[in-house]
């Protein structure tokens, strides 16, 4: 019998990318187990958000999905961008159906998720380009290397703190009313109707429940202003500045679950990442019978993108403001 012959270069490729399929899966697999742990393990604090969930997650489902669905770079570029698409959107919508997982957070994971994903399906387009070219060109170092963006994020995840700021968020509205007319309806705001304020994002797609009625107890500091949204969500504002026909400043106190309960499981006013802390009113007089009247909230952010989170912070707490400054106006009428 002859020599055995010496498996070829070709054949060593083939075997190769085998092994490298499978150690992406399973690395693919303790990645997605580790997200999910930290998404829909923390209860009622709320959702850990970390870049291993933001970042890591998406890339290294949309790079597993091309991997294995297609096998080398031919055809349409377009491919590259529009599989990572639907493939988020498919993650979202089982993270929705099956998990159970609230619209709100779905929506703000959406913009990053993306480009991510389109990321993760263009390194691997690279990586089959330089072997459809040359295979030689395909090293273990550089194939390898694809892993290890995985581990550098869950590093910063661990190794990074997260920085605490403070946001403030702020809508105002001229009225043609005086403080004296006006200052009545901050303290007793009640029977709001679903048709009263305007369209917005947060509450007509979003579906976050318009507000009911809001209604002080009490007069001056220690004053408790009663509010509530929709049919189930309660919260407190606790009075911590009145002057009358000039501002009204509140602390917010947040006696039971109900906000996270009938909007985001995973949002909490008083989490690990987001406290919502004061909010108020200010009114200056104009003159001619007009009074601005501004409302802000006043909130601290713990994540480790903090501006991204602040500017969701600007839309949905801006939409409510602006909603609720609406229906001012329209009681004044």
């Amino acid at each position: 019998m002859g020599e055995t012959e010496k498996p070829s270069q070709s054949v060593r490729l083939r075997v190769g990318w085998r092994l490298l399929k499978v150690f992406l899966i399973v690395l693919f697999v303790g990645i997605a187990l580790n997200a999910l742990i930290l998404a829909i393990g923390a209860g009622a604090g709320g959702v850990t958000i970390s870049l291993t969930v933001l970042l890591a997650l998406p890339f290294f489902l949309s790079a597993l999905m091309i991997y294995l669905i297609k096998t080398d770079a031919d055809g349409s570029g377009t491919y590259y961008y529009w599989a990572p698409v639907i493939t988020v959107v498919g993650l979202i919508t089982v993270g929705g159906v099956l998990i159970r997982e609230g619209v709100v957070c779905l929506i703000m994971v959406l913009p990053l998720w993306v480009p991510m994903a389109i990321w993760g399906a263009l390194t691997v387009r690279g990586y089959q380009r330089a072997a459809h070219k040359d295979a030689s060109q395909i090293k273990v170092f550089e194939l390898s290397s694809l892993t290890l963006i995985p581990v550098v994020i869950m590093g910063l995840d661990v190794g990074l703190p997260q920085n605490i700021s403070t946001f403030e968020v702020r809508r105002s509205i001229v009225l043609d009313a005086t403080p004296e007319e006006i200052w009545p309806l901050l303290l007793e705001l009640d029977d709001l109707s679903v048709e009263e304020g305007k369209w917005n994002v947060t509450q007509n797609l979003l579906q976050i429940p318009r507000p009911a009625s809001a209604l002080v107890t009490g007069k001056g500091e220690g004053a408790v202003r009663a509010a509530r949204w929709g049919e189930h969500i309660r919260f407190e504002e606790h009075i911590s500045d009145w002057a009358e026909h000039q501002r009204l400043v509140w602390k917010f106190v947040f006696p039971d679950d109900s906000i996270s309960a009938y909007t985001d499981s995973h949002i909490h006013p008083q989490g690990p990442h987001l406290r919502i802390e004061q909010g108020g009113y200010e009114l200056t007089e104009l003159g001619s019978g007009q009074t601005r009247l501004e409302l802000y909230t006043r909130y601290e952010a713990e994540t480790p993108v903090n501006l991204y989170a602040a500017l969701w912070g600007e839309l949905i707490l801006g939409d409510i403001q602006s909603n609720i400054l609406s229906i001012l106006d329209q009681r004044l009428d």
